[in-house]
C-alpha cells in the first residue's frame, strides 16, 4: 500500500493539512500525537487513519472524497483496540446524505444499531448481542496500517 501523512485530514476541504515527512510521522506515532495516515494517493485518498493515542479512526471516502464509512477503535485496558462503532452513508446525486446507518458495539458482544433516512426523517433502533471477536484489532506498528485499514472485517486478515 502507498502511505502519505499529514497532521489532519479535511473533511470540509477535502485535503491534507500540513504534509508530514515520515521521521515526523513516526515521532508523532511515538508520543501519541495526532496524525493522518493517507492510503492511496496523497491528493484523493481512497482511505486514511487517523491515530492518535488510544483512539484510532478509519474514513472511507467515496468517489467524490465524501465519508462513505468510518471505524473508530478505542484502546483496551490489554492494549489492544476494539472497533466501538462503523458508520456508513449514502449520498443523493448533490452529495447530501440521505441514509446512515451506525453500529455502536461493546466488548461484551451488546450491539445498538441506529439507521437513519433523512429524506423521511425515520429513525430505527435495534439491539442485540453478537459475537464481535472481530472488531479486535493489535495496536498498529508504525507503518504498518493494512489490519486496521481494512473495510473487509467479515474474518481476520490471516484467513482471508
Amino acid at each position: 500500500m502507498n502511505y502519505s501523512y499529514a497532521e489532519k485530514w479535511s473533511r470540509s476541504y477535502k485535503e491534507a493539512i500540513k504534509p508530514l515527512t515520515e521521521a515526523k510521522a513516526r515521532k508523532r506515532h511515538e508520543s501519541g500525537q495526532l496524525y493522518s495516515v493517507l492510503i492511496g494517493n496523497a491528493t484523493r485518498p481512497t482511505s486514511f487513519v487517523e491515530i492518535r493515542g488510544d483512539y484510532v479512526g478509519v474514513e472511507f471516502n467515496d468517489e467524490n472524497l465524501e465519508q462513505a464509512s468510518s471505524f473508530t477503535f478505542q484502546r483496551q485496558p490489554d492494549g489492544r483496540l476494539f472497533m466501538s462503532r462503523a458508520v456508513f452513508r449514502q449520498f443523493d446525486e448533490t452529495k447530501k446524505s440521505v441514509f446512515g446507518h451506525s453500529l455502536h458495539f461493546r466488548p461484551d458482544g451488546y450491539v445498538l444499531s441506529v439507521e437513519e433516512d433523512f429524506r423521511t426523517n425515520t429513525v430505527t433502533r435495534r439491539e442485540k448481542t453478537m459475537d464481535v471477536s472481530l472488531n479486535w484489532e493489535p495496536y498498529p506498528k508504525f507503518g504498518d496500517y493494512e489490519g486496521i485499514a481494512r473495510f473487509d472485517r467479515d474474518a481476520p486478515p490471516e484467513q482471508r
